[in-house]
């Protein structure tokens, strides 16, 4: 028994280790997507620290050709499920996507990224703390919803400072169009750890800037 609860000890504290890890570096360089589980609510994109612990992040890509930066500029920044997103992360093109593109998750309150310029195997370019422009599609997107909002901030500051979150507790349609696509998200219950489904009752519950997904 007293083995039961060392191993049991010892697990518990091996996952808060990697959350914390986790965590830490979303919040300073950020993270390949190809490490990290993703999850896609309808309108906005988490990174999942744990059972039923999401925590929104921006994507972009850190990587590109010299010939895409003349063709497109650089990367733009997505923080809402636009069509890019949507295509590039679906089931037919996410094993291509996260192949042959360099798509990063962070999480930051200013608009500060790196970005990297290659030409075959050499470095040519370096953007260091370098601020993206902020997708059309998600500008969009966020715009429509937050339509009949009062707002004393540019959309930058908006995004930014993450008061979309504000969307998911003060209007019940947004927030039941996330939750339906978070029930199919394959995600656990923080609570009770079981797995939620189409027929679980679910419950956002935003705690300081992580959503806790509850089923109890």
């Amino acid at each position: 028994m007293l083995l039961l609860k060392t191993l049991q000890s010892l697990q518990n504290t091996q996952k808060d280790v990697i959350h914390d890890t986790l965590q830490d570096a979303l919040y300073t360089d950020g993270v390949n997507v190809a490490l990290l589980d993703i999850v896609f609510g309808h309108y906005f994109i988490y990174v999942l620290l744990s059972d039923g612990l999401l925590i929104p992040v921006f994507l972009h890509e850190n990587r590109m050709t010299y010939k895409q930066s003349q063709l497109y500029g650089l990367p733009k920044l997505h923080f809402c499920v636009c069509n890019e997103i949507a295509k590039d992360f679906s089931l037919a093109n996410k094993p291509r996507t996260l192949d042959t593109r360099h798509y990063i998750a962070k999480r930051t309150t200013k608009n500060a990224f790196n970005v990297s310029i290659k030409q075959g195997l050499s470095e040519i370019g370096l953007y260091n703390d370098y601020p993206l422009e902020l997708c059309a599609m998600c500008s969009d997107i966020l715009s429509q919803i937050r339509e009949s909002e009062v707002i004393n901030s540019t959309l930058s500051v908006y995004v930014f400072s993450y008061q979309w979150l504000k969307l998911l507790e003060s209007r019940p349609d947004i927030r039941q169009k996330e939750m339906i696509a978070l029930q199919n998200a394959h995600l656990s219950c923080f609570k009770c750890k079981k797995l939620i489904t189409l027929d679980s009752n679910v419950w956002i519950h935003i705690v300081g800037d992580t959503l806790h997904i509850c089923c109890c």
